[in-house]
């Protein structure tokens, strides 16, 4: 039996922790749509980051083979394993910090890739989806909430002004789908951005002399970083490391070193990042 928040925390004669960024999602519909949107079957290994009060475990919890919840604070933890019928072998919570879990680890374990599910608290969405990409061989998909801001940038395309790192490396080595907005009333406390819904496949594969993921990362970091200037002179000192002159990895891109880092796609970076590397 799950609690809302209000009952919850009138309960506990406590408030949501501002440290921890937790608004919980109060509207079972919501939550009910957003785990449909994962397409889960039986057979899946499900891990849930942040699943706070249950808000979504309630819904995913009857048709999976596993499910793993990844909660840093330590009172939810300990109320989602009082929640849980102690029975049910199917569920493992893990009081922990989800950007320090090990993903490979739980899907050697399980013996298959994971399905990642959650509502992200906003001030960990980027940093998740670099420790996802990390890891992406283990993962299959995702579907996240995020800031709405954050997830138009993590969909955006060249050209745009919400173009960057994450964009390119997404990009390359997933695709991304925006599913739905999500209002603030819909949430307790409600907070003062709207939320948006995204599914992330990791099933696509990139070229198979594509350069390591450390290395392109690098590249893409180093062009953004300095995301007025023209590539060519942002990327002088990544040059300088590798050996390769500026000059030989633009004419051999097929680069025009004068252009900007947002108006290149995900490929072209790739192609730029093979010819640094030599």
């Amino acid at each position: 039996m799950f609690l809302t928040p209000q009952q919850y925390f009138r309960l506990e004669g406590t408030r949501p922790r501002k440290r921890f960024g937790q608004h919980f999602l109060v509207q079972p519909g919501t939550a009910e749509r957003i785990v449909r949107s994962a397409e889960l079957e039986a057979s899946d290994v499900v891990l849930e980051v942040g699943p706070g009060l249950g808000a979504l475990t309630r819904f995913i919890l009857p048709g999976v083979h596993c499910l793993h919840l990844v909660e840093l604070d330590r009172d939810l933890a300990g109320y989602l394993k009082e929640s849980i019928p102690p029975s049910d072998c199917r569920v493992a919570v893990h009081q922990q910090d989800i950007l320090t879990f090990d993903f490979r680890a739980l899907s050697e374990t399980e013996g298959q890739g994971l399905v990642v599910l959650g509502n992200l608290p906003y001030n960990i969405s980027s940093p998740l989806i670099f420790h996802l990409l990390e890891s992406r061989e283990v993962i299959r998909r995702a579907v996240f909430m995020v800031q709405k801001e954050v997830g138009e940038r993590l969909a955006a395309c060249p050209g745009t002004k919400d173009y960057g790192v994450l964009s390119v490396l997404l990009g390359v080595y997933a695709d991304v789908s925006p599913l739905f907005t999500v209002g603030p009333s819909q949430f307790y406390p409600p907070p003062q951005v709207e939320s948006l819904i995204l599914k992330i496949d990791f099933t696509k594969a990139p070229p198979l002399d594509a350069p390591s993921f450390d290395f392109f990362r690098k590249v893409v970091n180093t062009a953004f970083q300095q995301r007025r200037k023209t590539l060519q002179n942002s990327l002088k000192g990544l040059a300088a490391g590798t050996g390769v002159s500026v000059e030989t990895a633009f004419e051999s891109a097929g680069i025009d070193p004068k252009r900007r880092p947002e108006t290149l796609t995900p490929e072209e970076f790739l192609h730029l990042a093979k010819a640094f590397r030599g």
